[in-house]
């Protein structure tokens, strides 16, 4: 009793998934890694790091000092 065989909701061709998900989350990490390209190739960051000062006190260690 729904009319005669009329569907309530359209009929057309049944749905596969959405790939425009798919095709936002591929845009989605070029936009991100494109920006950091641009980012880094504009403030370029000195990465160097300092020299490490050794010292001979006694703050640490992992226990296999050869001092006794």
């Amino acid at each position: 009793m729904n009319g005669g065989g009329v569907k309530k909701f359209g009929g057309g061709r049944v749905p596969t998934g959405t790939p425009s998900l798919a095709w936002s989350s591929v845009v989605v990490v070029v936009s991100l890694l494109a920006g950091a390209s641009i980012v880094h190739n504009i403030y370029k960051p000195d990465m160097t790091l300092p020299p490490v000062e050794v010292s001979n006190g006694g703050g640490g260690g992992d226990g296999n000092s050869k001092e006794n």
